[in-house]
């Protein structure tokens, strides 16, 4: 047992995930409410042995969690205008083998 998995079964969660283990994806997770939401979706993909990359401020890559963050899949979203953020993962999709990408995403008008 990996420790994402273990780490959610002592919290009581089960993960199941029925999706197929497609070499390249997106993922979306909405509506974000929390830093617990990627810290929760992060463990249940690692926990049944899947990666992901996610994108984060650029703020969070200054030391000594930008290192943690790269290491885990993380890829900073400079704030700056004109940054060509969607031509670079673009590129890294195109470049890559295998990559799953989540997105967390905000939708503050969603009501449930």
């Amino acid at each position: 047992m990996n420790l994402s998995k273990w780490l959610l079964k002592v919290f009581g969660w089960k993960v199941e995930i029925t999706t197929p283990d497609y070499p390249k994806c997106l993922i979306c997770v909405a509506p974000h409410t929390s830093n617990w939401d990627f810290i929760l979706c992060e463990l249940a993909y690692l926990s049944v042995g899947r990666r992901a990359g996610f994108l984060m401020k650029e703020q969070w890559f200054k030391w000594p969690l930008g290192y943690f963050f790269r290491a885990i899949g993380g890829i900073a979203v400079p704030r700056k205008r004109g940054s060509a953020l969607t031509e670079s993962i673009v590129e890294k999709f195109n470049a890559s083998q295998r990559m799953a990408f989540v997105s967390f995403r905000i939708f503050s008008f969603l009501h449930f």
